[in-house]
């Protein structure tokens, strides 16, 4: 039976939607951009380049080294509900052991080869590392550190993968040859004593051809270092062409061409003599016709070229110009706060993917080793890549700290509910980190009406409230039941007992305190240091009207926040003369400073709190003038 022959099949090339042959333009057209093609190199199998660009060149250590630096510096902290001690014991074997600093090396060469790895030393199994991680085996003080190899030097996969779905590392290889100068034979591994560091992730089938390793960062940097090399070197050689130096010599061309060797050599030897000879107190012997001319050759644009080149490098290593070559390029405003906040994000994306699964699995050994047990409970969060300046973080704090105190005055949320934000920014802002539990306890659980209670919570900032002061011994919340609110009702005065209400020797009512004459006792001092019985205005209405209603200072201080001006005022009124320190106090008491660096004028009552304070526009002038008119008429200084 006769086989029946199959046609042939033909090859026909297929155009794409556009070509011209008239332009040369197209796909198959003979022009240079078609003629660009693109090779697959995997240029990370060639570690020896690799290993000599590490050791050698500044740009290739800082790609490698700066990402893994910014990833691992500020740490973590660990939100697992444990005492201080035992916290301070999981960071003293972090510390001993060296942990955190054999995962920076790990991340560095994964980096660098696309790969490497730590083997998890445990005291006690050394001859059960090709059996699976058993937590119970663990005993404490067991564990030592990490082993880091890297995957040319250390560290190969085995063919069988894991096969459990359950298993974080499904698909990766199951078992590791793990072999070092420490170590006579190599040894078989269990994944699960491994922590595996990646380079930049690969498809699966480039993932089968470098054994399930990813590629090298310079992989992707290698095209733009090498332009970027080149261009710099070009650069150097063009300063030896700075000044061009010109001789015209008659019958040169003749000598030149008969051809006599003799007469070249002389010519040679005499321009090689001018030469040497050459310099600021020198003359040159030139015949009538011979001329000598300079020229300077001009580098214009080449700074902006070789800027072009960094920002190349920067965008295929992922790190901003600023943070890779410790400079802005010149003339380019593209490398500023919003290039850093996009690295930053970029580092917290890392740490997620790359940095916490490594953690996840060498923290639960540390708290064995350390503690006996695993917390029911454990977690962690890695600290800020980026800490905030001291003028942020002051804003921040006081932006967060008008919120919540708006949401107490509106009567959103309670006293205690405020307490227990204020603490929980403590951690970012640093401000409110010394109320405790006890004082959230003893808060009010109940919603407040609008403005009440605004000196509770602020803590008397501001002297009292806007109103009438609460007679002693009353319950704002005596009517309130089940968190309801109280209805409005009208009040009539009270009988008036003069008992009750006690007199100053000025004949003036006081506070109702038993201690009205010993407050009375309380004199300011002209040049020495004062104690304020009200340390702010004595209520917010005043604040408000100097700070931004009708006699407003805030223009004056644009860098200041409300409460950052009432705690200027106060300190400065507090301070004792001397320096750039001036002071006195008129004749009715009042505290009078003055401050020459800063040009703050301040004026405070002892027993009711700050008067003013602003930015005098005659400066010293105004307060000599001030203390002149006050010293008249009776004050002291």
């Amino acid at each position: 039976m006769s086989k029946k022959k199959k046609p042939a099949v033909r090859q026909q090339r297929t155009n794409d939607a556009f070509q011209n042959p008239m332009t040369r333009t197209g796909v198959f057209m003979p022009n240079p951009l078609e003629a660009t093609e693109y090779h697959l190199t995997r240029f990370t199998r060639n570690w020896q380049t690799i290993n000599s660009l590490y050791r050698s060149h500044w740009i290739v250590r800082r790609i490698i080294d700066v990402v893994p630096e910014d990833m691992i510096k500020n740490g973590y902290h660990i939100l697992t509900q444990l005492s201080p001690d035992q916290i301070k014991k999981i960071v003293r074997c972090d510390r001993t052991t060296r942990t955190s600093r054999r995962i920076l090396e790990g991340l560095k060469w994964g980096r660098l080869y696309g790969g490497a790895g730590a083997l998890i030393m445990i005291e006690g199994h050394e001859n059960q590392l090709d059996q699976q991680l058993d937590y119970d085996t663990v005993m404490p003080g067991s564990y030592k550190g990490l082993l880091v190899l890297d995957r040319w030097s250390g560290v190969t996969p085995e063919d069988k993968l894991v096969e459990d779905i359950s298993d974080p590392e499904f698909g990766m290889p199951e078992y590791y040859t793990v072999s070092s100068d420490a170590l006579t034979v190599g040894i078989r591994v269990h994944h699960s004593r491994i922590i595996r560091f990646m380079g930049r992730p690969l498809p699966y089938l480039e993932q089968l051809a470098e054994t399930y390793w990813g590629a090298s960062e310079l992989e992707h940097v290698f095209d733009e270092l090498r332009k970027r090399d080149n261009v710099s070197w070009n650069i150097a050689m063009l300063t030896f062409m700075a000044n061009l130096r010109v001789m015209k010599m008659d019958g040169m061309s003749q000598v030149l061409a008969v051809g006599n060797e003799q007469a070249q050599m002389q010519l040679y030897n005499t321009v090689q003599g001018m030469n040497a000879m050459m310099n600021n107190n020198s003359i040159q012997v030139l015949g009538e016709n011979d001329t000598y001319e300079t020229h300077q050759y001009t580098f214009g644009g080449i700074g902006e070229t070789y800027d072009r080149f960094m920002m190349d490098v920067a965008g295929a290593a992922e790190t901003p110009v600023t943070k890779l070559f410790g400079r802005s390029p010149a003339g380019m405003n593209a490398t500023g706060e919003s290039d850093m906040q996009n690295y930053y994000d970029t580092i917290e994306e890392k740490q997620e993917a790359e940095l916490r699964p490594v953690y996840d699995k060498i923290l639960p050994i540390m708290f064995i080793s350390t503690l006996g047990g695993i917390p029911d409970d454990w977690d962690y969060e890695f600290n800020p890549i980026r800490r905030p300046r001291d003028d942020e973080m002051a804003d921040l704090a006081s932006k967060n700290t008008d919120s919540v105190t708006k949401a107490f005055q509106a009567g959103m949320v309670s006293q205690r509910t405020a307490l227990k934000e204020l603490r929980q920014q403590s951690e970012m802002t640093g401000m409110w980190s010394n109320i405790t539990d006890e004082d959230i306890e003893k808060a009010d659980d109940s919603v407040m009406q609008p403005d009440e209670g605004m000196g509770d919570l602020m803590g008397g900032m501001f002297g009292g409230g806007d109103g009438e002061e609460q007679e002693e011994g009353a319950d704002p919340h005596a009517a309130r039941k089940d968190g309801e609110r109280p209805e409005p009702q009208r009040t009539s005065d009270a009988k008036w007992e003069e008992s009750k209400h006690p007199r100053r020797n000025n004949g003036q009512f006081g506070t109702g305190s038993t201690n009205a004459e010993k407050s009375d006792s309380v004199a300011p001092s002209p040049v020495g240091a004062n104690q304020l019985q009200v340390r702010g205005f004595s209520s917010r209405q005043k604040l408000m009207n100097h700070w931004k209603n009708g006699r407003t200072h805030q223009d004056e201080y644009p860098d200041f926040t409300m409460e950052q001006y009432v705690q200027r005022a106060v300190n400065l009124a507090e301070m004792p003369t001397g320096g750039d320190i001036l002071g006195h106090i008129d004749k009715d008491g009042i505290i009078v400073r003055y401050d020459r660096k800063e040009n703050d004028f301040v004026k405070a009552d002892v027993k009711k709190g700050i008067r003013t304070m602003f930015k005098p526009d005659e400066g010293e002038k105004y307060y000599i003038q001030q203390r002149e008119a006050d010293l008249k008429n009776g004050g002291k200084g």
